[in-house]
């Protein structure tokens, strides 16, 4: 993660594709000024005109903006929906265990609607060369087991009782059931890894979940802090979010024979992609609500979690009444719905919405230009569309 860069302290300009995407953001919060909450003004897009210069799936990108994320999805995965398909299967027959109580816990946590993007990104990196599935299919099954335990780690962390609207494992079955199934996943993957008997995956896994645990770390101890900065942001979503991203192209790359220097593109495809798409996250949090991303609209300021267009929010008006109440609900001495919301539309409506969104897109040209180093192929193109549909989705 070091030499990691803020786009705000670069200079490059933002390439016409991603200045298209801020354009939509744009709308998006001139319409958020209007009107609130945001739930309320979507679909009011208006269609672009396709501009030369732009990748084919840019130019789709107007019926792809508040697009529905599971038909898209879909849509791009059609090619390796069998393979997605048989990583589930394998997923379930080694998350089984001889403890009822364990199954359970286990099939509701894989019950939960997903995205099924790490393993995706895994299977279409290792398609850009010569693609092994017999390899790449422990691989996946073992980062989705990561993928999930991480998640089931997490909500125990936030004393989350919902994730995509449904009660997670800690709700249904406690803390110390759900902290073990988060183990059993972790032990689960070291005979996954093993099956795939090749060194380079070995040191690349633990070092991710090193990095992923670090992560976790490094939120909670920046939990509460009004002075985050913008880099120690950064640090965090990098280490937590993009981190496993990154490992999933990586080792696809790895396993498809591809050169040193095609894995280093992959990997940068994958940690730019993951950076993007956890600010967009943590845009979502204060522009939808629970009926696009199953929670309400604020909650990481309810868990006391700093994020980007807070931060920005605060660096824009550091010296009104609106950072004295944050710091005081930050401060865990509680705060009414009603001053939660004033402070939600407070950021939904100012420019640290816009400066967030505008990190993402260079983060997203960065992804775009790392994957250009590969020749034009029908899997490369669903890896550049999979980069808008990150930027653009709305849950």
């Amino acid at each position: 993660m070091q030499g990691l860069r803020s786009p705000v302290e670069s200079d490059e300009p933002l390439p016409s594709q991603e200045g298209f995407y801020l354009a939509v953001a744009r709308q998006d919060q001139e319409e958020r000024r209007t009107a609130f909450p945001p739930a309320e003004v979507r679909s009011k897009v208006q269609p672009c005109v396709a501009q030369p210069g732009l990748s084919q799936p840019a130019r789709g990108l107007h019926a792809a903006h508040h697009m529905n994320d599971t038909a898209t999805l879909s849509r791009l995965f059609a090619g390796i929906q069998a393979d997605l398909d048989e990583v589930d299967k394998v997923f379930q027959e080694r998350a089984r265990s001889g403890l009822p109580i364990l199954n359970s816990a286990s099939m509701h946590a894989l019950s939960s609607p997903g995205k099924r993007l790490r393993t995706a990104l895994t299977l279409l990196s290792g398609k850009l060369k010569v693609y092994r599935f017999e390899k790449l299919l422990p691989l996946s099954v073992a980062f989705e087991m990561v993928h999930l335990a991480t998640l089931i780690h997490d909500d125990i962390v936030d004393g989350a009782h919902t994730r995509r609207g449904q009660p997670t494992v800690n709700a249904l079955w406690g803390d110390h059931i759900a902290i073990l199934l988060g183990d059993y996943y972790f032990a689960k993957t070291a005979g996954l890894i093993a099956d795939i008997e090749d060194n380079r995956i070995n040191h690349l896994f633990s070092d991710t979940v090193a990095t992923v645990c670090e992560g976790t770390i490094m939120e909670m101890l920046s939990a509460r802090r009004l002075d985050l900065t913008v880099q120690g942001y950064y640090e965090k979503i990098s280490h937590k979010t993009a981190c496993l991203i990154a490992a999933c192209c990586k080792g696809g790359a790895i396993l498809s024979e591809a050169s040193d220097e095609e894995i280093q593109h992959l990997h940068e495809y994958g940690i730019n992609l993951g950076i993007a798409f956890q600010i967009i996250d943590d845009v979502l949090d204060y522009t939808e609500d629970q009926t696009t991303i199953g929670k309400p609209a604020g909650n990481d300021l309810r868990q006391g979690l700093v994020t980007l267009p807070l931060i920005y929010a605060l660096q824009s008006q550091p010296h009104n009444g609106h950072h004295q109440q944050v710091q005081l609900l930050l401060s865990g001495e509680g705060g009414s719905e009603e001053q939660i919301r004033e402070i939600v539309e407070w950021v939904a409506r100012g420019s640290g919405i816009e400066r967030s969104f505008e990190d993402a897109y260079r983060y997203a040209a960065r992804a775009r230009k790392a994957l250009y180093h590969f020749p034009p192929s029908s899997d490369r193109d669903v890896l550049d569309e999979l980069i808008d549909f990150v930027v653009l989705r709305k849950r």
